[in-house]
């Protein structure tokens, strides 16, 4: 009862606050009807008289509204509680719920051209016949040679029921296609069969669509003989609680998944009425793993349905709410805290795995020269830029000659193969491209290091189905 009072006076709160920055005369005739005005309302329509009457220069009402919010919102001094404007409140929605508007491909930089990597089921590009493996050549009649990733994505990206025209190369044919954006949703599962019966699932985010494709991908397994799940939730920030619960029910049988814990001590306990799972479980968790993420970890290790790997967890044992404002944006409140299943509040200090592995924390480059407005170079320039780059050509194995910050032969040598490797135009200058290039080689060889963890996950789900087979 309290909560429903509690929300009831923010939402009068926001209400009132609204007709007072559309008029204050009327709100301030409306308060003073029954001749009550409350101090904190009075106090605020003093200020606000003071500011317009004394104020320099031009008062715009929603953003002296909107900061007002914002205002009281920090006064919280709440870490996960925060004010947004229209637009951020628009970007944080979309890449919590996994949608966005655009046309549903991945593309990256590939011989020279802007390639098709993968097409989203479903999706405007799928419908209208794109196909991994496209180059795109041209976008709304403007050829995209030259241009990056980022910019080309721009491009294509718009609002649900927009045009783009957009003309591919497909093996020496050219194609032309008027792709009508739509809303597109994200999967955020990641697997693969290992053999030997073992699968993989890794998890990026709990938004709207992650549990129908876990489901797409538990029958998958089933279909091939998997009876063993690696699940990665290392680096998977959280997000919807209600998808983590269901995810929870997938391996977790009957009895209690999580206890949220309101203001006025309350406590809601969620349950899973679901048979024991198939599968044998192993779980990676990391630093990275928080909030919904943690949930999922904390139900798995205190029902013991599967065993911990990896390192301690966040600790973001909070959970909040949003509230859209219409014109003056939302907030994100937090509004309960949970507990896992045997009543431990992790918030602050995270979960122990069972088996503590720590990944291969060396960086090999935290002693480069950071490249944070990556600038043209060419043939005989001298300075910081050009050490950050030849740093990283020697990381790759490309420069044959130490790191001194001049573009001399032998740096020129090694750009020019970057380029070659890359698909490039072997023009020996480093531009917006070849930065692109570097960085994903760079991360591919990243990438390439063995992942210890997983292979800790592997031998420990291998040894788990040897005893129940002997069993």
């Amino acid at each position: 009862m309290k909560q429903i009072i509690a929300k009831s006076k923010l939402t009068v709160a926001i209400v009132l606050t609204i007709i007072f920055a559309l008029n204050p005369v009327a709100f301030v005739r409306a308060m003073a009807s029954d001749g009550k005005i409350p101090d904190e309302i009075y106090f605020l329509l003093q200020m606000e008289n003071f500011l317009r009457t004394n104020y320099v220069g031009e008062i715009n009402d929603l953003e002296l509204l909107r900061g007002a919010i914002k205002g009281m919102v920090e006064s919280l001094n709440d870490p996960y509680s925060e004010y947004y404007t229209p637009d951020e409140f628009k970007d944080f929605n979309e890449s919590v719920s996994g949608t966005y508007e655009g046309i549903g491909v991945v593309i990256t930089l590939r011989d020279k051209y802007i390639t098709v990597v993968s097409v989203f089921s479903g999706s405007p590009a799928e419908r209208a016949g794109i196909k991994a493996g496209d180059r795109f050549i041209e976008i709304d009649g403007r050829d995209i040679t030259g241009l990056s990733t980022a910019e080309v994505t721009k491009r294509i990206m718009g609002e649900k029921g927009t045009k783009v025209n957009i003309v591919v190369n497909r093996n020496g044919e050219t194609l032309k296609f008027e792709v009508e954006r739509d809303i597109v949703k994200i999967n955020p599962i990641e697997s693969k069969i290992f053999g030997k019966g073992i699968g993989y699932i890794k998890i990026n985010q709990f938004n709207e669509n992650t549990v129908e494709n876990l489901d797409k991908t538990l029958d998958e397994f089933k279909k091939n003989g998997v009876v063993g799940i690696v699940l990665d939730l290392r680096n998977n920030p959280g997000g919807y609680l209600d998808q983590a619960i269901e995810v929870a029910k997938r391996f977790v049988p009957q009895g209690p998944i999580v206890n949220l814990v309101t203001r006025d001590g309350k406590t809601q306990t969620f349950m899973s009425d679901s048979e024991p799972s198939p599968f044998s479980l192993v779980v990676l968790v990391n630093g990275g793993s928080a909030s919904a993420s943690e949930v999922l970890a904390g139900a798995i290790k205190d029902r013991n349905v599967g065993v911990l790997v990896g390192e301690q967890t966040f600790g973001k044992g909070m959970v909040q709410r949003t509230l859209s404002l219409g014109a003056l944006g939302g907030i994100k409140l937090t509004t309960a805290y949970y507990t896992t299943p045997n009543g431990t509040n992790i918030n602050n200090t995270g979960i122990t795995p069972d088996v503590v592995i720590e990944s291969d924390k060396s960086n090999p480059l935290k002693d480069f020269i950071t490249i944070t407005n990556p600038k043209t170079l060419r043939y005989g320039n001298i300075g910081l830029e050009v050490l950050g780059v030849q740093q990283r050509l020697k990381f790759l194995d490309l420069l044959k000659a130490e790191p001194d910050g001049v573009f001399g032969p032998r740096t020129l040598q090694a750009v020019k193969e970057l380029q070659k490797q890359a698909g490039l135009n072997v023009t020996g200058v480093v531009d917006s491209n070849f930065y692109e290039a570097l960085n994903n080689a760079i991360l591919q060889k990243l990438a390439s290091r063995e992942d210890v963890q997983l292979r800790k996950a592997i031998d420990i789900l291998l040894d788990m189905l040897k005893s129940k087979n002997a069993a």
